[in-house]
């Protein structure tokens, strides 16, 4: 594939992740390939699939913007312990309730609160 090496080099700029990087040149291939159309021939094809490479970048990176934060299980489950020894508390409550507390809206905890056991 021409320009791979160059465009791996550039993806790694912007990345500084080796496989994050892959991905993009790999992304930036296939998008390109789709508009291979729109390409007008006698024009700089390396020009062309650098501005294919930094829009990809750019648009992953305002969809990861705007997705929410992921927290890991074991995440909640340390905050939980932290706090629980930082308060001193006997009081049980569980990780999952912990996380429910702070990042569930009222009306819908409400609602859970509500749905039977079973």
């Amino acid at each position: 594939m021409q320009f791979a090496p160059q465009l791996y080099s550039a993806a790694l700029r912007m990345t500084r992740n080796p496989t994050d990087a892959e991905d993009l040149v790999q992304e930036t291939y296939l998008r390109a390939y789709r508009a291979y159309d729109t390409f007008t021939a006698g024009t700089n094809l390396r020009a062309w699939l650098y501005r294919i490479l930094t829009n990809t970048y750019i648009n992953r990176y305002r969809q990861a913007q705007r997705r929410p934060s992921e927290v890991e299980l074991g995440e909640l489950q340390d905050l939980y312990l932290y706090r629980r020894l930082g308060e001193g508390s006997g009081a049980s409550v569980s990780a999952e309730e912990e996380a429910l507390e702070q990042f569930v809206d009222t009306d819908i905890r409400q609602a859970l609160d509500e749905l039977p056991e079973h």
